[in-house]
């Protein structure tokens, strides 16, 4: 079983995200631990799902204590929806095992931090717009990208836009876990949105109803 940790800052969507999908899905895969700069409700979700979790203090400078929590939940992956730069001593004890979701097709919008990216391409009326699943290295939003997809947009109809990215972000961060060789589907529709996804994906889509995103939304 591939064993999970997520460090968060906010309202943890792509957390509630794999932990709905791996249920639905029956995956093999566990999240172990949700480890959190700040009191947020990602804190409060995996509470509420007995998720081990823990509030710490974390900087580039004060990093014992998050190395602490890492070396005793041992993951597989990281997913870093925190909003902090991981120093680099870090990301070398757990090379290549750092994963990040940033909503842009990278390397467009690099730097920003959630869904600022949306208004930054609005902003220059950018033609196509997604999300990327990428390795974390010293330098911000510039490793390796595992998986990226990708939709058009008219932004004189974008009520759905935003929500479209973080679906879009979710798929993606779920094909980056998941290794799977089954990997056929070049195109799901989501909200309407045609997305094409880069390398093609094995996600059985067809269980992510609305249902299921309102149950993230509630969660």
């Amino acid at each position: 079983m591939k064993k999970i940790v997520f460090l968060v800052s906010g309202d943890g969507g792509t957390l509630k995200f794999l932990y709905h999908a791996i249920n639905f899905l029956n995956l093999n895969f566990q999240i172990v631990g949700v480890i959190a700069d700040r009191e947020c409700q990602s804190l409060q979700f995996a509470e509420k799902e007995n998720i081990f979790s823990l509030k710490i203090k974390y900087t580039k400078e004060n990093t014992e204590e998050l190395q602490k929590q890492l070396f005793f939940l041992n993951p597989d992956l990281i997913i870093t929806n925190i909003h902090k730069i991981i120093d680099e001593k870090t990301l070398g004890i757990w090379e290549n095992k750092f994963i990040n979701v940033h909503y842009s097709l990278l390397p467009g919008f690099a730097g920003l931090i959630g869904m600022d990216t949306v208004k930054k391409a609005k902003d220059q009326n950018v033609k196509f717009i997604g999300s990327t699943c990428h390795l974390v290295n010293k330098e911000v939003d510039s490793g390796m990208i595992l998986q990226q997809g990708c939709f058009s947009v008219d932004w004189e109809n974008d009520n759905f836009v935003i929500d479209t990215v973080f679906k879009t972000a979710c798929i993606c961060l779920l094909e980056a876990i998941d290794q799977s060789q089954n990997k056929s589907n070049e195109f799901v529709v989501l909200n309407n949105f045609k997305v094409q996804f880069s390398p093609p994906i094995s996600s059985n889509t067809d269980v992510f109803t609305n249902e299921f995103w309102n149950l993230i939304r509630n969660s």
